[in-house]
């Protein structure tokens, strides 16, 4: 069986991380080649090498006749190999038929024909045949936007595929169009490698399955040789059934009796999340686990008042304030996912990013320049462990986990009565985590409520009091912290743990 294109030994590090671990594997002609992995165990990062958009730090990726060399996603492109992204990007001002034709490499640098257009609206009509070819795609669902994606995808003639979690978003329909796209190739001599956290797609849509670990290879098997019980055993390889919980592990507070501080009910309709009776009480962290477009950050950005439609969330009793402004001001924190491009302020000075919180809160983010008071922030820094050279020293040059101490030092300063914290370790180091987690304990033993969104499982069942798994978009179980990981992972790529291929 020849391989189109493969790994040798190849390691990923990202700022002293390694998110890759060696890995050795080849894409063979026919393959629909599946990896499964937690949050953070390299899938995309795989894709990223094999597509151009990342070096190996060690290691080489060969093709049929020898070692390739894929500087950029251009010498992949030139090579037959093309990447679909979870979210496709998308120039939203022009219209969906405009959009299906960037970048597809059987076309000229010029300007699309009569032909060409004719070609392309007719392509979307057949794929989303509810929407108008000519809506711009800023006003398109985020489902029709991934299926454009793929059909775009598709019409660069790809040798190699990879898609990146390709049915996240997508309905039966959308899936139908993954399957049909993926045998279009491999029926012809190519390859499918397709990133996916949902079991129950990878059956259908892939003949084998490799499986990453933080970073390492741990299996490679024709799908029709291994159960799913047998995939989430080995992602669960290593992980310890009992979690173990720090020794000034607070008591779990029975909240219950009291009226929650966040209630969130809820339908596709109007969010893109379903939700029924989640909660979460005075005194108490409420862990969300899932992953990768599971909808954990929809929700964040819901309850935090950057998302839009607000209706069925409710904040002591009442309505959520619909914008962050008015969020900030009733009491309510937010750490993004995002630290660089939502949490600092790049720009600004530490002093200033700790500042600005307070000012945006009463509404004076429009002054210009400010001037932070320096006994007060000094006393923030002091409080909450941040290391850094001055006060007036640029955000930028401090380390992840200090940076990241200052969002938490925003969002908490000013005594908040609700913290949405989505991802606040990652990519932060040990010591820094350690902190981290004391502020968040610190603060719930105050009275403070956490609805805490966290990739690493064994983090949420250390931290928090109560567990939700959510799985596409919706809570699949309430689930106490002892939970075993298997089941953990099970819930949150939705299959049953005794079900088989």
């Amino acid at each position: 069986m020849s391989t189109l294109i493969g790994l040798r030994d190849v390691s990923v590090d990202y700022s002293g991380n390694r998110a890759l671990d060696s890995v050795t594997l080849d894409v063979h002609a026919g393959d629909a080649l599946a990896v499964v992995g937690a949050n953070g165990s390299g899938k995309t990062t795989l894709l990223n090498v094999l597509t151009g958009q990342r070096l190996p730090s060690d290691g080489a990726v060969i093709g049929p006749e020898g070692e390739l060399r894929l500087v950029c996603p251009a010498d992949a492109l030139a090579l037959g190999i093309v990447l679909v992204p979870q979210e496709p990007q998308m120039a939203p001002t022009l219209p969906a038929w405009e959009n299906l034709l960037l970048g597809a490499r059987s076309l000229t640098a010029s300007a699309p024909n009569r032909a060409d257009r004719d070609a392309a609206r007719r392509r979307v009509r057949a794929v989303l045949p509810h929407i108008d070819p000519d809506t711009v795609a800023g006003d398109l669902r985020k489902a029709d936007r991934a299926v454009l994606g793929l059909e775009r995808g598709m019409l660069a003639l790809p040798r190699i595929l990879a898609l990146d979690e390709p049915t996240a978003v997508l309905g039966e329909q959308g899936v139908d169009l993954v399957e049909q796209a993926t045998k279009a190739i491999t029926d012809t001599g190519g390859a499918v490698v397709l990133v996916s956290h949902r079991l129950r797609d990878i059956v259908r849509l892939a003949t084998r399955v490799a499986v990453l670990v933080d970073g390492r290879l741990v299996l490679d098997r024709p799908v029709a040789e291994v159960s799913v019980e047998k995939i989430v055993d080995t992602l669960a390889a290593g992980r310890g059934v009992e979690v173990a919980r720090s020794r000034g592990q607070r008591a779990r507070p029975s909240r219950q009796s009291v009226s929650p501080v966040l209630e969130v009910t809820t339908d596709r309709e109007r969010s893109g999340l379903e939700f029924e009776g989640l909660a979460v009480h005075a005194g108490e962290i409420v862990g969300i686990a899932g992953m990768a477009g599971s909808g954990r950050s929809r929700l964040c950005k819901l309850v935090a008042g950057v998302a839009g439609d607000t209706d069925g969330v409710r904040y002591e009793g009442a309505a959520v304030p619909r914008t962050a402004r008015s969020a900030r001001r009733a009491g309510i924190a937010y750490i993004p996912e995002d630290r660089l491009r939502e949490g600092v302020f790049p720009s600004l000075s530490v002093a200033s990013n700790i500042e600005i919180g307070d000012l945006v809160r009463r509404g004076l983010a429009a002054i210009v320049p400010f001037k932070p008071a320096a006994s007060a922030t000094a006393r923030v820094i002091e409080r909450f462990g941040i290391r850094t050279p001055s006060q007036s020293a640029d955000i930028t040059a401090l380390s992840g986990g200090n940076a990241q101490r200052v969002v938490v030092a925003r969002e908490l300063m000013n005594e908040p009565r609700l913290l949405i914290a989505d991802e606040p370790t990652q990519g932060v180091d040990r010591t820094g985590r350690a902190a981290i987690h004391d502020l968040l304990r610190d603060f719930a033993e105050r009275g403070g409520a956490v609805l805490l969104v966290s990739s690493e499982f064994e983090e949420l069942q250390e931290l928090a009091d109560r567990l939700y798994v959510m799985a596409d978009g919706r809570i699949v179980s309430a689930e106490p912290v002892t939970t075993p990981y298997s089941r953990l992972v099970a819930l949150a790529t939705g299959v049953d743990e005794s079900a088989s291929i």
